[in-house]
């Protein structure tokens, strides 16, 4: 069995995540592990930001499983507490918030550490994350965004539907973006604002094909058990991309197609846009805390135009296609 310190002789670590000052208790794999994943947050911000404690420490078994009153998805349930929540994956790893104190408290078998099997601590974290931009007043969400001379495309699509291609193939015009995969949204004085949390694009190696600068992205580790992708810092590869906040105008809706190599556009009616955004997002179950999400979905969703793009699977081996989507979104 691997040894884990205590939470109380475990290292402290600091990370900057957007509005959060995360101070990370723990050692070993564990903190490995977590760091890996806050430590991908590059962009910082310039406010003060809320300090959230994180600690992590061994358990002996599987931790109770929750319910899911507050969120019920495939690897993690989530329950509504008192004085926050009560997180459980399907391995037996836990997570408590005391959201009084701005604490979490993450637990994970002594059989999945021993095993190296901690893949689970990237959703509990992602929970972390997320309570705490949206008590900071912002909105997670999981979509790609790009701006040029005052226009700002929200890009959205499923997992692996394109966003990080598209996004790619704008910036290398001229082109900056908050972001390929997690934006933060809010609604202040009406007017709604979207923040950069990270500039790191998760590409997949047949990227280089399309866009040959990225270099040989399969000799890198996959960052996750669940994708082929790979995290690289965009910066790197395309200097000057990266921009940090910006007012939303436009939607794209992305869907890929096989069988031609054409962009075919449409407009989005007003119940399109919200829609799309609304599954750019998590809305717990929990009518209180569902209310303040869906209320600034609905007013972006408002003040913007959208357009649906029907991306063939060859549309990028030409600059045709780059040209019919600005038209695109140049349009709206």
């Amino acid at each position: 069995m691997i040894a884990e310190a205590s939470t109380s002789e475990a290292p402290v670590e600091s990370f900057a995540c957007g509005p959060l000052a995360i101070q990370l208790h723990a050692s070993g794999v564990l903190r490995a592990k977590l760091a890996e994943t806050l430590g991908l947050y590059d962009v910082r911000w310039d406010v003060p930001l809320i300090p959230v404690d994180v600690r992590a420490a061994r358990a002996q078994g599987p931790a109770a499983i929750a319910t899911g009153t507050n969120l019920l998805c495939g690897r993690m349930n989530v329950d509504v507490l008192a004085d926050g929540l009560y997180a459980s994956t399907v391995s037996g790893c836990s997570a408590r918030q005391c959201a009084s104190e701005g604490s979490w408290n993450i637990e994970v078998p002594d059989a999945l550490i021993a095993a190296r099997k901690l893949e689970e601590l990237e959703d509990i974290l992602s929970l972390v994350l997320t309570e705490g931009w949206r008590a900071a007043g912002w909105v997670p969400l999981h979509a790609a965004a790009v701006e040029r001379d005052g226009r700002c495309a929200i890009v959205c699509a499923p997992t692996g539907g394109g966003k990080t291609t598209l996004t790619a193939s704008l910036v290398r015009t001229g082109w900056r973006t908050l972001g390929d995969d997690k934006l933060l949204l809010r609604v202040q004085n009406r007017e709604p604002e979207l923040a950069a949390l990270l500039h790191t694009f998760n590409l997949h190696p047949r990227t280089r094909q399309w866009f040959p600068e990225v270099g040989p992205l399969e000799r890198l580790p996959r960052y996750s058990a669940w994708t082929d992708k790979r995290k690289v810092r965009a910066t790197a590869i395309w200097p000057g991309i990266g921009a940090l906040r910006a007012r939303p105008t436009r939607l794209i809706l992305l869907e890929r197609c096989a069988g031609h190599s054409q962009v075919r556009a449409r407009a989005l009616t007003r119940s399109e846009i919200l829609d799309a955004l609304l599954r750019q997002t998590v809305i717990p179950r929990d009518p209180r805390r569902a209310a303040p999400i869906v209320r600034t979905i609905a007013a972006t969703a408002g003040g913007i135009g959208g357009v649906r793009l029907e991306i063939g699977t060859g549309a990028y081996a030409g600059g045709a296609a780059l040209a019919s989507i600005e038209r695109a979104i140049g349009e709206l």
